[in-house]
């Protein structure tokens, strides 16, 4: 994927997907910083929710996104997706600055509020290339911390929370209801086409998914919105059955980095 080498120019880009919707940032699209995750900010009855926060560069980039794609809002609630670097890197300057909840997944709530870069695979990623060499993870308190199956609120709106390893196995994806439609915010769980985020990491692999994704099975997804690469507003649940029918079959399938997402 990206390397800390690599140069990115960074833009200030409207990048609302719909009224309730925006992209934050993201390195594919060149919004705010080049190792962030996307981010999602999401409009609710009680004020913004950011899905993941990108890896910590350039949160104040971020907050300016935030702020001109969805004026006449704060930020309530920030929930992460998994305990990688380029997702929850920027929480604790985020909770920092807007005061905002932070929820996360059980599994990660140790990881992030000790800053535990062992744990988060940051000490290895930096070893590879991935993030330069001072780049560090900075603890952020977590307020609340969802467990599999769990229904929770944030800023007015309700969330199901899905655990499914594979990925890592701190790796949540969540399930919401907006525009009149299903959509999941499926992190690096399942990307557009089917991909899976199978990644050279300790804690990730096939058992996982094999263990894990049926529970994204008959959700009716209307709305995919992955962590990378395209997401849709249409016809969501396709791309997580054609990630499911590589389960069941007795091949590897598509992953992350053996094709451009």
């Amino acid at each position: 994927m990206h390397r800390a080498h690599w140069v990115f120019s960074i833009l200030s880009t409207d990048m609302r997907v719909s009224d309730t919707l925006a992209v934050v940032a993201s390195l594919q699209f060149g919004l705010a910083g080049p190792l962030d995750c996307h981010s999602y900010a999401l409009r609710g009855p009680g004020g913004l929710v950011l899905i993941d926060a990108g890896a910590g560069t350039h949160t104040h980039q971020i907050l300016k996104n935030v702020a001109a794609d969805m004026p006449m809002g704060s930020v309530a609630a920030l929930i992460l997706t998994h305990a990688h670097m380029d997702h929850c890197g920027g929480a604790a300057a985020i909770r920092e600055e807007t005061g905002c909840v932070v929820i996360a997944p059980q599994p990660s709530k140790p990881i992030i509020e000790v800053g535990d870069e062992e744990a988060s695979g940051l000490r290895k990623a930096r070893e590879q290339g991935v993030y330069p060499s001072e780049t560090h993870l900075a603890s952020c308190k977590i307020d609340a911390a969802v467990i599999d199956g769990e229904v929770f609120s944030a800023a007015g709106l309700e969330f199901k929370a899905f655990h499914v390893r594979g990925h890592s196995p701190d790796a949540f994806c969540y399930f919401t209801r907006a525009l009149g439609s299903p959509w999941l915010f499926s992190g690096d769980v399942v990307f557009y086409g089917g991909v899976l985020g199978v990644i050279n990491a300790d804690g990730s692999g096939m058992e996982g998914y094999r263990a894990d994704l049926h529970k994204l099975s008959g959700l009716g997804i209307e709305g995919l919105f992955p962590g990378h690469g395209l997401f849709t507003l249409r016809g969501g649940q396709r791309h997580i059955d054609s990630a499911l029918r590589q389960i069941e079959s007795g091949f590897l399938g598509r992953q992350i980095g053996q094709e451009p997402l």
